[in-house]
C-alpha cells in the first residue's frame, strides 16, 4: 500500500468511457474494474491501470470513483 496514491492495488473502481461520438449522439458507458497498476505522474493526476472483463485501461485519478477498497489488512 502506497499512501501517495489515491487508489490502491485491488480497489474496485468505476469510470465512464465514450464508446461512440456522432454529431447527434454521444454513447457513454460506465465500466467497472480493479486497479492492477499505479503510475506516478509529476505534472498531472496519477494514472491507474484498471482491468475490466474486456480490456485494461490507463485512467487518470480524477476520472475514477471508488466502489470498494480491495486492501484488507490481514494479520
Amino acid at each position: 500500500m502506497d499512501p501517495r496514491f489515491r487508489y490502491q492495488l485491488g480497489d474496485l473502481v468505476e469510470f465512464k468511457r465514450t464508446a461512440r461520438v456522432t454529431e447527434e449522439y454521444i454513447d457513454v458507458e460506465k465500466l467497472t474494474g480493479i486497479v492492477i497498476e499505479q503510475r506516478w505522474v509529476f505534472t498531472a493526476d496519477n494514472k491507474f491501470k484498471v482491468r475490466t472483463p474486456d480490456k485494461d485501461y490507463w485512467i487518470r485519478a480524477d476520472h475514477l470513483t471508488l466502489l470498494s477498497s480491495g486492501n484488507k489488512n490481514k494479520t
